[in-house]
């Protein structure tokens, strides 16, 4: 009987995990008792990028530190999307993050299977007037705003008046940039005109020819929209060694080029924080869309960098000063309300755009 009784205590010692003795729990507990939350980012582009993938890693990391949950992130393809989220919900993940446009039909479609975990959207626009998920939050990132702005300051400055865009990929997002951008360059100079093509977030080489074919047609001014392919705008102008001045959105090229203008920064890191924000406080605003704009930094422009290139360029400093300052009036009166860039996702057209 005595043999007995200790095999029988030794395998509930064993089956329980030895909790008695102060360990974590089964669901990845902490020595309280409390389970630990479980947050995985999935992107459908690469880390390492010293752009928009690192920008949301990082915010993943920095609440992850001030919150206490696990995180991971992982790269997935958009073969797998709907493979990868659903495996991160079989493995017990309470909050799943992707990312961009690319990743909004699969991860509306494993979130209705898995009602029990939360999900956000990052620059996605999944929740609308016609349809909600109830565990999912969207981050939609509104930013034809600072573009609008870029695109005043290019018309202003430009000497050639005719002006190149560039954007990685159709996405509402990016469509709306570019339409305000354009919207931009019309209203300070109605006698310019925009040279537009789509490119790649990723494919440097495609992003510098498609520059390079614009240079060759007399721009003079680049509004760069494809993250960090943004550098084959950057590679066609140190090439080509024209005076050709450049802007990006959220990567700074200062230091590769000296015609670089100016970049809007985005926060997307922040968006991913903020999600995981809310799981932790309890409060996850499922069935909702949070808006990412100029209001709350989710886009804002980057005056120092505008700055130090007008201070360096003699063929266009002091023209560009002028403009800057034009500019820096122009995000005052968007943010006090008394100017509207409309959020227009159509294909960017300039002739539509010149005609209003």
């Amino acid at each position: 009987m005595k043999k007995f009784l200790i095999v029988l205590l030794t395998a509930c010692l064993v089956a329980t995990g030895f909790a008695g003795c102060g360990g974590s729990d089964d669901k990845g507990g902490d020595a309280s008792g409390e389970k630990t939350l479980k947050v995985a980012l999935i992107g459908n582009q690469k880390f390492g990028d010293k752009g928009p993938m690192d920008d949301m890693a990082a915010g993943g990391e920095r609440a992850a530190k001030d919150f206490g949950v696990e995180f991971k992130k992982m790269e997935s393809e958009p073969a797998n999307f709907e493979e990868d989220i659903r495996t991160m919900v079989q493995e017990g993940y309470d909050l799943i993050i992707t990312t961009f446009p690319y990743m909004s039909e699969a991860t509306k479609n494993i979130a209705k299977e898995a009602p029990d975990t939360k999900f956000a959207a990052i620059f996605q626009s999944i929740n609308t007037e016609t349809e909600t998920v109830p565990n999912l939050w969207d981050a939609k990132f509104v930013g034809q705003t600072t573009l609008y702005v870029d695109g005043y300051m290019a018309g202003m400055a430009t000497k050639t008046n005719k002006v190149g865009l560039i954007i990685g990929g159709e996405e509402p997002s990016p469509n709306s940039e570019g339409n305000g951008f354009m919207r931009g360059v019309h209203d300070a100079n109605p006698d310019a005109s925009v040279e537009f093509a789509y490119a790649s977030y990723e494919d440097t080489a495609k992003v510098k020819e498609i520059a390079l074919a614009m240079i060759e047609k007399g721009v003079d001014f680049i509004q760069g929209d494809c993250g960090s392919a943004d550098s084959g705008i950057v590679e066609a102008i140190n090439e080509t060694k024209k005076d050709v001045m450049m802007f990006s959105v959220i990567c700074d090229f200062t230091d590769s080029c000296d015609n670089f203008a100016g970049s809007i920064g985005m926060s997307y890191g922040g968006a991913v924080y903020d999600a995981v924000k809310y799981l932790a406080e309890g409060n996850f605003p499922g069935g909702t869309q949070g808006i990412r704009d100029i209001m709350n930094d989710g886009y804002f422009l980057d005056w120092p960098t505008y700055e130090a290139f007008a201070g360096r360029s003699e063929t266009y400093g002091a023209d560009f000063a002028k403009a800057i300052e034009e500019g820096k009036a122009i995000e005052a009166k968007i943010k006090a309300g008394e100017l509207e860039i409309p959020f227009n996702p159509e294909v960017p057209n300039w002739k539509k755009i010149s005609s209003l």
